[in-house]
């Protein structure tokens, strides 16, 4: 608060609890008032929503000590009182502070009562509905006596049930437990699984009703007591579903996590497995890939030119040949053009001399990945080819071996035509 008055700002509000909803904490009022006092603009509220109601035994009034520096201070008896919902309390020690910023008093709701307590003053609705009826029932009804005898009976329970936790090392209890409220938890968590599927299971069966919370960032489940005619028997029947309740789910979960161990080793096997017999079929199909060429790709048409077949697959070539490199084919007779097929690099050094013994001696070849065709031209059996063959195969080629015969494209044949 100082460094926000040396920036210029005004602290007007502090809010403490005494009995937090997650554990039934208790701040220190007596050391937050004292603060409070040295600056004159701050307004301090005690919120005892839960454990204001307690504070009609005289046992638990010393959690409330520093209470005279409060400037607000509201308990809810809805909650442990047996007041039905909904019935909250405040008080505050100076009206005037509370109704001065709130009253809103034009001349069709001004009247000659100005002195008396206006409640629709104390609230930003301008308007409150009747709610303390019920409480003053409560109180007739039961009498101080009665209430805390009523107060004393849950705490009493509470304590119980916090021995029978302690009693086993599988659980532990994180908060200190001063009225009805028990927050635990099972041990050997750390990622809270169990614990959220252990409450999960719980609610599920319909037995008991309870509800998480974070305590030092850690997962707890809360057993408050709150039942008007709760019994010891009950605390042990609880204690007893918690406690059978939490031997199944750590079994399931560690059944479920031996399967899950068990599919992981399978799916490593398979994996494994799979990866030899991948490499097999391929070290296997590049072999017979060698030896056979149909097994690499299907799709090779072998046919002497003029046959039936050589024909239907010379039309359905021209069809997906590119047109710069077909430009002449138009004028060629269709029955006199060579066959084509689909092939791949690799055979390409493989398919040197099948057709030595073809009329023609002239083999199109297509490739997948280019947009052209190319010639394989066999060799000659006259004997002034042989000897300039011969001589060409002393040269070392970058891209054929020495037995290939030479490639030409067709748009090389056309640029010599």
């Amino acid at each position: 608060m100082e460094q926000d008055e040396a920036m210029g700002l005004i602290p007007f509000f502090v809010s403490t609890t005494l009995g937090t909803t997650s554990c039934c904490s208790f701040d220190n009022i007596p050391e937050i008032g004292l603060v409070c006092q040295q600056f004159e603009t701050v307004w301090l509220h005690v919120d005892a929503a839960y454990a204001g109601s307690a504070f009609i035994c005289p046992e638990f009034r010393s959690l409330m000590n520093g209470v005279q520096y409060a400037d607000s201070f509201n308990l809810n008896t809805n909650k442990w009182l047996l007041t039905n919902f909904d019935c909250s309390c405040l008080w505050v020690k100076d009206r005037f502070k509370l109704t001065c910023a709130l009253v809103v008093d034009p001349l069709y709701l001004q009247h000659g009562y100005a002195g008396a307590v206006d409640y629709r003053h104390w609230g930003i609705p301008l308007s409150r509905r009747f709610r303390s009826l019920k409480l003053w029932f409560v109180l007739r009804t039961y009498g101080i006596s009665g209430l805390q005898k009523y107060i004393r009976h849950h705490c009493q329970l509470a304590k119980r049930f916090e021995r029978l936790v302690r009693s086993d090392n599988m659980y532990e209890v994180l908060n200190d437990v001063k009225m009805g409220l028990v927050c635990f938890r099972l041990k050997d968590d750390p990622t809270n699984k169990l614990n959220k599927k252990l409450l999960e299971t719980i609610n599920e069966s319909g037995k008991l009703h309870m509800v998480p919370s974070l305590v030092h960032d850690k997962y707890v489940i809360r057993f408050c007591v709150v039942a008007e005619h709760a019994t010891e028997d009950d605390i042990d029947y609880a204690w007893k579903i918690i406690k059978e309740t939490a031997v199944t789910v750590m079994y399931n979960e560690q059944e479920l996590t031996e399967k899950r161990e068990e599919q992981v080793d399978e799916v490593f096997e398979l994996s494994e497995r799979k990866k030899k017999d991948d490499l097999a079929y391929r070290r296997s199909f590049f072999v017979r890939m060698v030896s056979d060429p149909k097994i690499y790709n299907p799709i090779i048409a072998r046919s002497s030119p003029g046959s039936r077949r050589h024909t239907h697959l010379s039309s359905m070539d021209d069809d997906i040949h590119d047109p710069l490199s077909t430009s002449t084919s138009d004028t060629e007779d269709t029955m006199t053009q060579p066959a084509s097929s689909w092939i791949s690099w690799p055979l390409a050094f493989l398919f040197q001399g099948v057709f030595d013994d073809k009329e023609g001696n002239d083999v199109p070849v297509r490739f997948r990945h280019l947009a052209t065709k190319m010639h394989f031209k066999s060799k000659s059996k006259s004997p002034e080819h042989l000897a300039t063959e011969d001589n060409k195969s002393r040269r070392n080629s970058p891209v054929f071996p020495r037995k290939s015969s030479y490639v030409k494209t067709e748009n090389e044949n056309n640029m010599q035509k």
